[in-house]
């Protein structure tokens, strides 16, 4: 846990060098250790394609899934 906290903190520190605000350098530091512990779980299941196509596939799965619309729901009736 203190190894992922650095290691989160770090990347977050090198977004705020580049001029990304507190929130999203913390949001991204987040979420890019998220999905890279996602890719080690998927490669670990499957080492054959690599973890670097592991990661590129939670980044895409990600994106894709920021970018897509939830279904409709339906009103509940009261």
């Amino acid at each position: 846990m203190a190894k992922h906290a650095m290691l989160t903190d770090a990347v977050a520190e090198a977004l705020r060098q580049r001029g990304v605000s507190d929130g999203l350098a913390d949001l991204a530091a987040r979420t890019g250790w998220a999905a890279f512990q996602h890719a080690v779980d998927a490669w670990a299941d499957d080492p054959a394609p690599g973890l670097d196509a592991h990661l590129c596939q939670a980044f895409d799965d990600l994106r894709a899934l920021s970018t897509a619309v939830p279904p409709t729901q339906a009103s509940p009736e009261h």
